[in-house]
């Protein structure tokens, strides 16, 4: 292989792949909620403002970059999940492998117009999601998109199976 089919392969592998938009502004606001909820909760009990002293540090450094660090990414063969600021992970989950895709939303998401996405997996021994997508834009419409994917890419390869 020459150096120039090397660059096209690498083009054509940019051009299949596509960012997954997320609101980042609401996973920051959920953020805040979540953790700020039970310092609220637990003021009167004197509890609250140690956690709040340990928490709100949290919530003006480290939140804002972990959440600009926040990549899903689609192709035609896998989802990619990136995330971390301290605690870097790349995940990218084959479709294939992919059993669920299930839209959840708590109270504090409904609350903020927010799901996740939960992606199950055959290969995860425990009821655990392989992956959790929050803030997803449109996540009805993604959760399709994937499947849809999902589904051309096992039904092309079943062709060369046989």
């Amino acid at each position: 292989m020459t150096r120039m089919d090397n660059e096209i392969g690498k083009e054509i592998d940019k051009v299949m792949e596509k960012e997954i938009d997320i609101d980042r502004q609401k996973i920051l606001t959920y953020l805040w909620w979540q953790n700020l909820l039970p310092c609220v909760i637990l003021a009167p009990f004197c509890i609250g403002f140690l956690l709040a002293a340990i928490t709100v540090p949290l919530l003006v450094w480290y939140y804002p970059r972990w959440v600009a660090a926040l990549r899903f990414c689609l192709d035609d063969r896998s989802l990619r999940v990136e995330q971390g600021l301290l605690f870097r992970s790349r995940k990218t989950i084959p479709l294939d492998k992919i059993t669920d895709l299930e839209l959840v939303q708590g109270p504090l998401l409904r609350a903020l117009d927010m799901w996740q996405i939960k992606v199950q997996t055959a290969s995860t021994g425990s009821q655990m999601p392989e992956a959790m997508l929050i803030g997803v834009i449109n996540p009805e419409q993604v959760r399709e998109e994937i499947l849809a994917i999902r589904g051309e890419y096992l039904k092309s390869h079943a062709t060369l199976v046989r």
